[in-house]
């Protein structure tokens, strides 16, 4: 949740909105609270139970939601079995709510856990919001409330994720408890009167694991569910049937038709034809640690050209699933970026291994040898020293430092403003190396001139210009524009002469030298 929406964090909005509802909670109302990811990196294991259901001390709560800080995978199918273990019989109608701002990353089904846990448990519901979510992950997180009986809700931002915890906290606390059980009245689990089979390859086995399947016969769906239909479903006849199938929550998805024979069984699976890549990016020496934050986005290559991004990962060392084809992967670190091309190969692994090891440029400035450093009125350009590609800017004092991967950058400095005359653009090869800041300090080895122009006849300029003078004694381009009759400016070492212009007549003035570290006091006298 280290995205931003509106430049604030989504774990920040997130957690002001549940505090604000637990501020505002029943207390007559039991709650529990369950965390992943927020301890360790790369654990799937990651899963902590706060707070069981009861009547907790909300200010603990509280405190509890404002130490949460993500930092590795999102294991939503084991959370959500910790959480429904976690109610032990305290809650007559247990509902959990599940916040999420992604997909399972911990090759878990996060569907099929609620579904197969809300038939051994009628009234089990798991109502989800989906926080800042695309099209794809909020399809495979409105799996989860359908499959288990809960409400879907898509929030996009502050207001819309307070407005569905409202909702959600509505239908929670008005569900009536349902009645208890008698233990021997427990049915025994059904079986499958028919199971369907896919494979990820033409070669790949074909399995029943992993799959949800949309099966169609015309315009009306059969089967919307996992790859066993029960007795109590409508049942498929023998012919043939329109289908889509997804493999686990990704966005590897096919539509085909299958065929279901005399005997009721599955002529021949379908073949999604896909694989999955697995990314890793580190950005210290220590090559073995993830960089952290991290985000990878896919975006198919088709006939050479990039497409839209269709999935995206924010954990390194887990498995994205796509259909089988070229892709351009975009990885990001903080400020640092990166991307590659990749095939992803039906029924097989794709690993890639991103160098995203920085350093920074913060120059320091100074106007001549042995002045202070300044930082005002500065523009900066870095550039790839071999490629001539701009890689990084800033502008001015308080900007942040530059980040770029270690190499050689050419670092381009422009110091000029409207409020004086002339400036100057230099060009300084830098070094960048992982884990440093190159600051400098840079001298762009100008002086400094001041001008004050009088005219016996009062007439007023209506324009002025800085030209520098080459060494043959031709003029150079302008420098910069002024309407002012006094002012200062700035230049480089060189010989120049000011262009006048007077009721539309121009002038130049006699040549001058501009010695870095030094002042040129100019008074000029016009008819």
């Amino acid at each position: 949740m280290w995205g931003q929406i509106d430049g604030v964090a989504k774990i920040s909005i997130a957690k002001e909105v549940m505090t604000d509802l637990i501020q505002d909670w029943d207390e007559e109302i039991p709650v529990g609270l369950v965390a992943y990811g927020h301890r360790n990196k790369n654990d799937c294991r990651d899963i902590e139970v706060i707070s069981t259901p009861g009547t907790e001390n909300r200010r603990r709560l509280i405190e509890e939601v404002q130490s949460i800080s993500p930092r590795g995978k999102t294991p939503i199918t084991q959370s959500l079995f910790t959480a429904a273990n976690s109610f032990e019989g305290k809650v007559a109608n247990p509902q959990v709510v599940l916040v999420s701002d992604g997909l399972e990353t911990c090759e878990g089904d996060p569907c099929a856990m609620a579904y197969a846990y809300n038939y051994s448990n009628p009234g089990f519901d798991v109502h989800v919001i989906g926080f800042d979510v695309n099209e794809e992950e909020s399809k495979a997180l409105a799996c989860i409330a359908e499959e288990s009986g809960g409400l879907f809700f898509r929030a996009n931002n502050a207001d819309e994720l307070q407005d569905a915890l409202k909702q959600t906290l509505e239908v929670v606390t008005s569900v009536p408890p349902k009645p208890v059980p008698v233990p021997d009245a427990v049915p025994a689990e059904p079986e499958p009167s028919l199971t369907l089979f896919a494979k990820l390859c033409e070669s790949c086995e074909a399995t029943a694991g992993d799959f949800r399947w949309i099966v169609r016969d015309g315009e009306t769906v059969l089967h919307d569910g996992l790859s066993d239909i029960y007795p109590d479903a409508p049942q498929l006849a023998p012919g043939e049937y329109d289908v889509e199938v997804r493999y686990k929550s990704s966005v590897l998805v096919r539509k085909g038709r299958i065929a279901i024979g005399e005997d009721g069984a599955q002529i021949s699976p379908l073949n999604l034809n896909g694989g999955a890549a697995r990314l890793f990016a580190f950005a210290t020496d220590d090559t073995s640690i993830p960089a952290d934050p991290i985000l990878y986005r896919f975006a198919p290559i088709i006939d050479g050209q990039v497409q839209d991004v269709i999935a995206e990962n924010a954990a390194s060392n887990a498995e994205t699933w796509l259909p089988a084809g070229r892709y351009k992967v975009t990885v990001a670190h903080k400020a640092v970026t990166g991307e590659a091309e990749i095939e992803i190969i039906a029924g097989k692994e794709t690993e890639y291994e991103f160098d995203l090891r920085t350093g920074y440029v913060q120059p320091d400035v100074v106007l001549f040898a042995g002045g202070e450093i300044r930082r005002s009125n500065m523009f900066y350009r870095l550039r790839d020293a071999s490629t001539g590609v701009e890689t990084a800017a800033a502008v001015g004092e308080g900007s942040p430092a530059m980040a770029a991967k270690p190499g050689r950058y050419d670092l381009e400095i422009d110091f000029r403003t409207p409020s004086f005359l002339g400036g100057a653009t230099i060009e300084f090869p830098v070094e960048v190396k992982a884990g440093g800041t190159t600051k400098g300090p840079f001298n762009l080895n100008v002086g400094r001139f001041e001008y004050e122009i009088t005219s016996k006849s009062g007439r007023k300029i209506d324009g002025l210009w800085l030209n520098p003078i080459n060494e043959d004694g031709s003029l150079a381009k302008n420098i910069g524009f002024s309407l002012s009759s006094k002012l200062h400016g700035y230049a480089s070492a060189g010989k120049y002469t000011l262009l006048i212009q007077v009721e539309g007549e121009r002038t130049h003035i006699e040549p001058f030298d501009i010695v870095p570290g030094e002042v040129r006091q100019l008074q000029i006298e016009l008819p």
